[in-house]
């Protein structure tokens, strides 16, 4: 389905029980939200699931224009209006954790719970010339290279586009001249992270948003890498599940 959003069509699909919380997953870069399948069929019997293609990816139309962080959050913050959402438990992957948490600080009121895998809330120089390469090689050779870089296979998903992708990953590389770390120290809502034990990009920066969002909770994960819901979908079904009907659906039942 789609919807407009301010300049954009955004591509999104929404399943699960009308009256249920809702829960929304936020793809990473050179990806689409046909990576959170697995999971919205997990969860769908108890939340109402929501994902969405960020700009210039998937169904959702592209840009060739600056992007911030902010305004990848206010795309969120939009497709919610757009669908008569108050608020939304968020859930982001590798960028689109960092989309999550630029929402949660831009949007507080708007959020229920988090869920960051994979993700981090700043970057060193190496990643932030990792950045603009990968942005330059978006706007010289299109999206389907930039996810031959990143070991995706460009037959087997959809191709982001790249001069829109490119000003995605620029608001990405921003991380290492404005990281959120200081600005997460406000975020009050539940927080779940969880990172793979082998993940590519570390562990180091779980730990640092686990230290800068007070009473988050931190799972690393023995033997598990950067798409921990793909290697592992009914462990991470499991434990996201549990941790968001303890927070959202024991709420209810409380009355709060």
């Amino acid at each position: 389905m789609q919807i407009r959003v301010g300049a954009l069509d955004v591509h999104y699909e929404i399943v699960g029980p009308e009256d249920a919380p809702v829960v929304t997953f936020v793809h990473g870069l050179a990806a689409s939200l046909d990576i959170w399948a697995g999971q919205a069929e997990r969860l769908a019997d108890r939340f109402r699931v929501l994902c969405y293609d960020l700009r210039a990816h998937g169904g959702t139309t592209s840009l060739d224009a600056a992007c911030s962080r902010h305004d990848l959050a206010a795309d969120l913050a939009g497709l919610l209006d757009a669908l008569a959402i108050e608020r939304s438990a968020v859930v982001g992957h590798s960028a689109g954790g960092v989309v999550t948490q630029q929402f949660a600080v831009d949007f507080p009121e708007r959020v229920s719970a988090l869920g960051l895998i994979g993700t981090a809330s700043e970057c060193n120089d190496k990643t932030a010339a990792w950045y603009l390469k990968c942005a330059e090689l978006a706007r010289s050779e299109g999206g389907a290279a930039v996810m031959k870089a990143m070991g995706m296979k460009p037959e087997r998903a959809p191709v982001p586009d790249g001069r829109g992708m490119a000003p995605v990953i620029d608001a990405m590389r921003t991380l290492n001249t404005d990281p959120l770390t200081a600005a997460l120290r406000a975020v009050t809502a539940p927080t779940l992270i969880v990172v793979g034990e082998k993940d590519f990009l570390g562990v180091g920066g779980s730990v640092i948003l686990s230290r800068a969002i007070a009473g988050s909770e931190l799972e690393i994960v023995a033997g598990r890498g950067h798409g921990i819901y793909l290697e592992d979908p009914d462990w991470f079904s499991g434990r996201l599940g549990g941790f968001l009907a303890g927070q959202l659906l024991g709420r209810r039942r409380g009355g709060n």
